[in-house]
C-alpha cells in the first residue's frame, strides 16, 4: 500500500525530482491510497516501477506525458473515491511529444475490469491506438452513475497489427494478443 497525490496538473519545478519522486512513491506499490497522477513524464522514462499497481483508491490521471506507454498493466480496478475535476475516475489528456516524437501510443491496461465511480476523459493524444476498441460498458460498474465515454470521432492513427483480429471480441488495449480486454 502507497500514497497517492493531489497534485492535479500542477507543473513540478524539477522534472528530474518529479520522476525520481514518483518512481519511490510506487515502486512494489500494489494499492494506491488516493490518486495515481502521471504527469510530465520524458519520452525516456521508464514506468516499469509502475507494474505491480493492482487498485487505485482515488483517480486515474495520465496528462502532458511524453513517453509512448505507461505499465500499468496489472491494474484491474478504479474506485473513483476521488474524482479528477469532480467527474473522472480516468482522465487522459495531452500526452504528445514534441513535434517529431511518438508520445503516448497505448494505455496497455489490459486487466482494467472496474471503474466502480466517476467517468472517464479521454483527450488531445494524437498517437493514442486503441481508444476505440475498448469496451467501457464492460469496465463500468452497474451502480456507476457516470455514462462510459463515447467511442473517439475520429480512427486511431496507428499502424501495425490490428489487435480485433487477435481478439475473440475484438477489444484491446495494445496491439499483440496478450492485450485483450479481458
Amino acid at each position: 500500500v502507497c500514497t497517492g497525490t493531489d497534485m492535479k496538473l500542477l507543473r513540478p519545478s524539477s522534472p528530474e525530482s518529479h520522476y525520481e519522486t514518483l518512481r519511490h512513491l510506487y515502486q512494489g506499490c500494489q494499492v494506491v491510497q488516493g490518486n495515481l497522477e502521471l504527469t510530465y513524464l520524458p519520452a525516456d522514462a521508464d514506468t516499469s516501477f509502475l507494474k505491480d499497481i493492482k487498485e487505485v483508491q482515488g483517480y486515474v490521471l495520465i496528462a502532458e506525458n511524453q513517453v509512448s506507454g505507461l505499465e500499468l498493466q496489472s491494474l484491474r480496478i478504479i474506485r473513483g473515491t476521488q474524482l479528477f475535476q469532480d467527474r473522472y475516475a480516468l482522465a487522459v489528456v495531452g500526452n504528445a511529444g514534441p513535434t517529431g516524437t511518438p508520445g503516448l501510443r497505448q494505455l496497455g491496461m489490459r486487466h482494467l475490469t472496474e471503474i466502480l465511480k466517476g467517468g472517464v476523459r479521454i483527450e488531445r493524444n494524437p498517437e493514442l491506438c486503441f481508444q476505440e476498441t475498448i469496451l467501457w460498458s464492460d469496465i463500468f460498474h452497474r451502480h456507476n452513475e457516470f455514462p462510459p465515454p463515447a467511442p473517439p470521432a475520429h480512427a486511431s492513427p496507428c499502424a501495425g497489427p490490428d489487435c480485433r483480429a487477435l481478439c475473440a471480441e475484438g477489444h484491446c488495449w495494445g496491439e499483440g494478443k496478450q492485450d485483450c480486454q479481458t
